[in-house]
């Protein structure tokens, strides 16, 4: 099966082999001849499959959010007298640890947004470019004894090819996951509250039937001691937008006057309990 990796123009050809220059190439089983073609289409089409297993699945929604975009992206003329930007490559995935398949994913799409053109084809090569250990190994036997007309359904699609990865590799029941992690979801004193805002909200879009009310108790158990008795001495705001503005607010107080003390403290040292006594 030889990968079409070539670029239409002497541009896409450069962005292609930029991308996979150094030690991230595509593999070798790529390069057999007799393989077959793996091709994406010029627009993704979802399978009535791919639509149900996205209802259930967050990782997948999330995924195909960013695909629609990179969609759009392809279909744009590129600029050529633009400023280029550098998009990072995408982290490799081992399959490992789960919950790290969703940002590989996103890795992956933001690539494919930043050059549209040199990767319009093939986009299955390149994200198993960045495969390696037992996620890697899973795709082998399909691409060693590819049998021609009888390709595996994610060869030719990229959202198939997603949804191989995801049901495989990805968390086993993300929902269950997502609320058991929301549920001991707690700041620690040491932290800023954008790291617990952040990891709320990234597990509030993986949660089904929760609303303003449970989510709006739940934020607040989640605060720190701190942060509590400043709101308990002016009342919780009804809503959950105003209630994390309102700890943003203390929190960043909270920070601004230990940083003060600080200075205060390295400004003004206290005497020693020798020269006291002295």
């Amino acid at each position: 099966m030889q990968m079409h990796l070539h670029a239409h123009t002497q541009t896409e050809r450069e962005d292609t082999e930029h991308f996979l220059s150094g030690s991230h190439q595509i593999p070798s089983v790529w390069k057999m001849p007799n393989l077959g073609l793996l091709t994406v289409p010029g627009v993704m089409t979802q399978t009535l499959t791919t639509q149900i297993m996205m209802m259930d699945n967050p990782l997948l929604a999330l995924t195909n959010t960013i695909t629609r975009l990179s969609n759009t992206t392809r279909h744009r003329p590129e600029d050529s007298g633009a400023a280029c930007t550098k998009v990072r490559e995408p982290d490799t995935f081992d399959s490992m640890d789960p919950k790290k398949l969703c940002e590989f994913l996103v890795q992956c799409e933001l690539n494919f947004c930043d050059r549209p053109q040199a990767f319009r084809l093939d986009l299955q090569g390149i994200a198993l470019s960045f495969l390696k250990g037992i996620a890697l190994a899973w795709f082998e036997p399909d691409l060693l004894n590819a049998i021609p007309g009888a390709e595996p359904t994610w060869a030719d699609d990229y959202s198939e090819f997603v949804i191989e990865l995801t049901t495989n590799f990805g968390p086993h029941d993300p929902v269950s996951n997502a609320e058991h992690q929301l549920d001991n979801l707690s700041m620690k004193d040491g932290n800023c509250i954008n790291k617990y805002i952040v990891e709320f909200n990234r597990l509030t879009t993986q949660v089904c039937g929760y609303g303003e009310g449970a989510l709006h108790h739940m934020f607040y158990n989640g605060l720190p001691d701190h942060i509590k008795d400043k709101i308990a001495r002016v009342g919780k705001p009804p809503r959950l937008v105003d209630l994390r503005t309102m700890a943003q607010g203390i929190d960043v107080r909270y920070w601004e006057c230990k940083s003060e003390i600080a200075r205060q403290t390295k400004n003004n040292p206290q005497p020693s309990s020798l020269s006291k006594q002295s």
